[in-house]
């Protein structure tokens, strides 16, 4: 039988997973901690991004530039592990980060699903798309799939025309991330976990470990990716050029807490932020 490497109460942390957090963060598991959080710097050679933050169960650490240290370590050491690895805490590392052109982003949930976790019941609309069928993708409709960088590809075909797609990406050693996105026409009828769920299986048969990442306020996602067996691991925050140095603003809170459940703004119009301006390349 095989041993679960998951259960309902301690986040999935296999070997490779492990590997994964130690190679983003350029530390063991034993530099984690809390009150405060250790900050450390990162190797002038590594690889990945400019400043990464996890949090785990056991505790969480920032890495990033030396020569950010001396303003990002009073920042952190007086910040509980919730208010970091939040969009507050996004804000506050931007303070350290947007002038050097680096914006910062988080919290990013990190899932993973290995064969003692996937549920994927084979859904019959799923067709498999190689290197050749992706070239032809129109990535500012799918723009979650890794443009030029996937490998693979399960998508459904309606009409001649792409509505669903997850993407497949070499994450890691032994990982493989997918991304996904369904057609705002096509939404609300299993897309997205038909196609998360015939990417995930096919990794999953190669012998890896199935990743994919999303942000809290995405509620479908998550939704999607739990049910098709994606296990929360870990929190990411994290540093990355976008925009031209422009700090980018999270979305409202997608999705519904049930069908037809009516959403209203707790905020009036005028309150809502004025300064955010449009994405400029989509």
């Amino acid at each position: 039988m095989t041993q679960s490497l998951y259960d309902s109460w301690r986040p999935f942390l296999s070997p490779r997973v492990v590997a994964t957090v130690e190679s983003t963060v350029c530390a063991g598991l034993d530099a984690f901690g809390s009150n405060p959080i250790p900050v450390i710097g990162r190797p002038p050679d590594a690889k990945g991004p400019a400043l990464a933050a996890i949090r785990l169960d056991r505790g969480s650490l920032v890495s990033a530039r030396s020569d950010w240290l001396p303003v990002l370590r009073p920042l952190v050491t007086d910040m509980h592990a919730e208010m970091l690895f939040s969009v507050f805490g996004a804000y506050e590392l931007a303070r350290v980060t947007q002038p050097d052109g680096q914006s910062a982003w988080g919290p990013v949930f990190f899932f993973f699903g290995d064969a003692s976790t996937w549920n994927d019941p084979e859904d019959p609309r799923v067709v498999r798309l190689g290197p050749d069928d992706l070239a032809d993708v129109n990535y500012s409709r799918f723009w979650h799939c890794y443009d030029g960088e996937a490998h693979e590809g399960y998508g459904v075909i309606e009409d001649g025309e792409l509505i669903a797609l997850a993407g497949v990406n070499h994450y890691g050693e032994g990982v493989e991330e997918i991304g996904m996105d369904v057609m705002p026409e096509a939404r609300g009828a299993g897309l997205g976990r038909a196609v998360v769920g015939a990417a995930g299986s096919a990794i999953i048969e190669r012998g890896n470990l199935a990743l994919a990442t999303t942000s809290p306020w995405n509620i479908p996602s998550a939704r999607t990716l739990r049910s098709a067996g994606l296990r929360y691991s870990y929190t990411l925050m994290m540093s990355f050029d976008a925009f031209g140095g422009a700090f980018p603003m999270p979305a409202q809170p997608l999705g519904r807490p049930y069908p037809g459940a009516r959403l209203v703004n707790y905020y009036p119009a005028w309150a809502m932020n004025q300064d955010i301006e449009p994405r400029p390349d989509l």
